[in-house]
């Protein structure tokens, strides 16, 4: 019981940083020139290196622990929660996962725009999903779409879907401190993937970790429905659990795509 309030004071905590380090940054960043928008946040901007992998890192943690306090949530044998706010957990939890991808792609390099690229083909290859095309997809400015989305409204979208989840936004400021001290503690340890300047000879691109799993989908011939069937299907089986009475199949079946989705992932299917 301890361990997931902690777990969900602690994402409230990241959430927060993220939304305030990433405050920072966004007037120094233009889409038009998106790349050396970057470079000037890291290498000009004064202290814009440290609040660009602050906020890079804090939402790295964040969308770790939020999956750690869905999975503590799963663990109840009870939900103490009404319908309402469990349909707006897993609304938010969707913003988050866009807010992810969005920001990788805004970053405006090579790999960055492979990302792009492999979104937009599952979203115009597939049936209803190429309908929405339009609102990602710039002709004039390539980024100026996932920007808007990135500083707008997903960022609204997750803050309206926290508060209907939870109904305050009020953080604790000893958990604030902690998740502070874990991003900063994160940032000594690791290294933000690379800017990888467009016409530069790679072996392999980087991508975010939880799309991984699609791109490999696709490199073994899936098709882009296939793909977004499997990427919908742990948000469809979420919204059914609270709802079902067989609680324990799903948790299985949440369980058997987890396992599925981290081999392919790493290995490939």
């Amino acid at each position: 019981m301890y361990m997931s309030r902690f777990i969900s004071f602690l994402t409230l905590g990241l959430f927060f940083i993220s939304m305030s380090s990433g405050l920072i940054i966004v007037f120094a960043y233009h889409p038009s020139t998106a790349f050396q928008s970057v470079q000037s946040i890291k290498y000009l901007l004064p202290y814009g290196d440290f609040f660009r992998q602050l906020h890079y890192f804090s939402s790295e943690i964040f969308t770790i622990t939020l999956l750690f306090h869905i999975g503590f949530e799963l663990l109840k044998s009870k939900i103490k929660t009404t319908s309402s706010s469990w349909n707006y957990s897993i609304l938010g939890f969707i913003a988050v996962i866009i807010l992810m991808f969005s920001g990788f792609v805004l970053k405006g390099d090579l790999s960055a725009n492979g990302a792009a690229q492999v979104a937009f083909n599952l979203i115009k290859d597939t049936p209803f999903l190429k309908e929405l095309f339009p609102l990602f997809h710039d002709n004039d400015v390539f980024y100026y779409k996932f920007f808007i989305w990135h500083i707008l409204f997903l960022p609204l979208l997750l803050g309206y879907a926290i508060y209907k989840h939870i109904d305050t936004l009020h953080v604790k400021i000893e958990y604030f401190s902690i998740a502070i001290g874990a991003s900063i503690i994160t940032m000594t340890i690791f290294s933000m993937p690379a800017d990888i300047i467009k016409g530069e000879k790679v072996q392999s691109l980087t991508s975010p970790w939880f799309f991984k799993g699609a791109e490999n989908l696709l490199l073994r011939s899936w098709s882009p429905l296939s793909v977004n069937i499997a990427l919908i299907t742990p948000f469809i089986l979420l919204i059914i659990y609270f709802y079902s009475s067989y609680k324990y199949t799903i948790k299985a079946l949440l369980l058997l795509w987890l396992l599925l989705y981290m081999y392919a992932s790493v290995m490939g299917l």
